[in-house]
Order: structure tokens, then C-alpha cells, then sequence
């Protein structure tokens, strides 16, 4: 969500001929955006998987339980590209059981898609709410004829498989850009495409000014220990009892870690909750 000022993108192409874009991306795109981004309050991360595996790890299958969960961490964005090599298929006992426990959409794929195919399932043509967000590039035939062995389909069935799921994404209608030249002319467009969207989400004239900035920090901090808070009725009574007399200061000690900033947190938001109309400044010496 834009509240949270932080971009995941996650992308997603076969592993052995798409090494060029991708450090294209990790280079120069992602550099420039998120340097444009930073002024805007706005982190930028790429999820890109093919770094720091090998392609023995890549094509045991090992690394799509980890695909699965940042594709949905990456909500809404997600760059598909694809050439004309359709990738490696997981044989049907790659398949951890508790994977397709928590994703049993998997089962009627088993051994017969490639894990780039399967990402892009999971990530788009599966998700109609990603309209928008999910950008797709299809790299010139020319360019892998002219390049040759890692860049040409591995056999006629699967240049078949890749023929087939360009035509699902193109009748999906989600954006494809058709029959990029060479990864240079790629990087330039997807900069283009990306920076139009973040601009909408994020634009120049709502950036949170300092104290909104700051503000958020402190909530950011006060989230996680208002989580769940047990056993500490008899202190939350003992503070309100304290108000209610007119207390100007109140000094409460605990060893460090002991709950105070989860007391403070739950009391502020349930004395809140309970006195609309008054006036409360937190602040929490550790939040910024």
C-alpha cells in the first residue's frame, strides 16, 4: 500500500539467457528510480531470485517455495520477461508436500511447467486484481538466433510451451511489449513503465512532511507491541487511577525488555479509544 512507502518488485524470466537484462536492471534501472523514489520518501526493492543461487539449485526446484512467498510480497508489482527458451520443469517429485498444502493450485501442474510459468501463474494470470501493476516484455526472436546455444528453445515441445503461454498473457490483457531489440532498448522501457506508475502512486505533492514523517515512526514502532498484551490489567488500572487524581508525572522502571513500551502502547490506545476528545503526544525515545 502506498501508506507503507515501500515498492517491492519482483521479477521473473528463465535463468540461463536473461543474465544480461537483469544486470541492466540491478545496475542502471533500479539505481535511477530509486534515487528519483528517495526524494519522495519511497524505498525501492527488486526481488530478483537468480541472484546468489546456482543453477543446480535453481533447477532442483529449490528456490520456488521462496518464488511463491515473495511474489505475494511484491504485491501488486511484477515484471514477467520472456525469450524463447521456456525453462526448467520441475520432474512431479520436486514438489515439496507442505508446498502444495499451502498452494494447491500447484497439484494439476506437477511436471508439466516450468517455474518461470508457474511464478507468472501465481504472480498474474491467476490474480485478476494485479491489472495495472504487472508488466510483461517479450524479447525478439532475432536477438536469441543471433546469440545462439542457452538462448534458443531446448527442444520443438518446448518452444511449443513457450509459444502457448505468450499467447495466455497476451489474452489476458495485461501490457506486453512485443519484440524488444536487445536488453539496452528493454532497460529504457521498463524504466519508462515504471517510473509512470510509481509516479501515480507516490506523487511529488504528497510527500509527508517532517513532522508526518516522524509521526510515523513512532506509530511504526507502537504497532508491533500493541499486538497482543496479556497480564498487565493491574498496571493499565494503577495509570488511569493516577489521571483521574491529576498526576503530573508519572515514572514507571522495568528491566529492559520487561514490557514497558508494550504497557505504555496498549494503555495509550485503549485510554484513546476510551477519551476521543483528549489530546495525546507520544513519543518513543527509541522510534527515531
Amino acid at each position: 500500500s502506498t501508506d507503507n512507502r515501500t515498492v517491492r518488485i519482483f521479477l521473473s524470466s528463465t535463468f540461463r539467457d536473461f543474465g544480461e537484462e537483469r544486470n541492466l536492471l540491478v545496475r542502471k534501472v533500479f539505481p535511477g528510480l530509486r534515487s528519483k523514489l528517495k526524494e519522495r520518501f519511497v524505498e525501492l526493492v527488486d526481488v530478483d531470485l537468480r541472484w546468489g543461487i546456482t543453477v543446480e539449485q535453481a533447477e532442483r526446484g529449490e528456490v520456488l517455495p521462496i518464488c511463491l512467498v515473495e511474489i505475494d510480497r511484491a504485491r501488486p508489482f511484477f515484471v514477467g520477461m520472456l525469450g524463447e527458451r521456456y525453462g526448467w520443469i520441475p520432474p512431479s517429485d520436486a514438489y515439496a508436500a507442505d508446498l502444495i498444502e499451502r498452494q494447491p493450485w500447484l497439484e494439476e501442474h506437477r511436471g508439466g511447467r516450468s517455474v518461470t510459468e508457474l511464478e507468472i501463474l501465481h504472480g498474474v494470470l491467476n490474480d485478476p486484481k494485479m491489472a495495472g501493476r504487472a508488466f510483461f516484455y517479450f524479447r525478439s526472436a532475432g536477438y536469441a538466433e543471433a546469440k545462439g546455444g542457452e538462448y534458443l528453445p531446448a527442444s520443438p515441445e518446448d518452444a511449443e510451451r513457450q509459444t502457448d503461454l505468450k499467447d495466455r498473457i497476451r489474452k489476458s490483457g495485461f501490457p506486453v511489449v512485443e519484440n524488444y531489440e536487445n536488453p539496452e532498448a528493454f532497460a529504457e522501457r521498463l524504466e519508462a513503465d515504471l517510473w509512470r506508475i510509481l509516479d501515480e502512486a507516490y506523487p511529488a505533492d504528497q510527500i509527508p512532511d517532517a513532522f508526518e514523517r516522524n509521526s510515523r515512526r513512532h506509530d511504526a514502532y507502537a504497532a508491533p507491541r500493541r499486538r497482543l498484551y496479556l497480564g498487565g490489567e493491574r498496571y493499565i488500572a494503577a495509570l488511569n487511577r493516577l489521571l483521574d487524581q491529576s498526576e503530573q508525572r508519572v515514572l514507571l522502571e522495568g528491566a529492559s525488555g520487561g514490557g514497558k513500551s508494550a504497557l505504555i502502547a496498549n494503555w495509550l490506545e485503549a485510554y484513546g479509544n476510551a477519551h476521543p476528545k483528549d489530546l495525546i503526544h507520544v513519543h518513543y525515545t527509541g522510534a527515531s
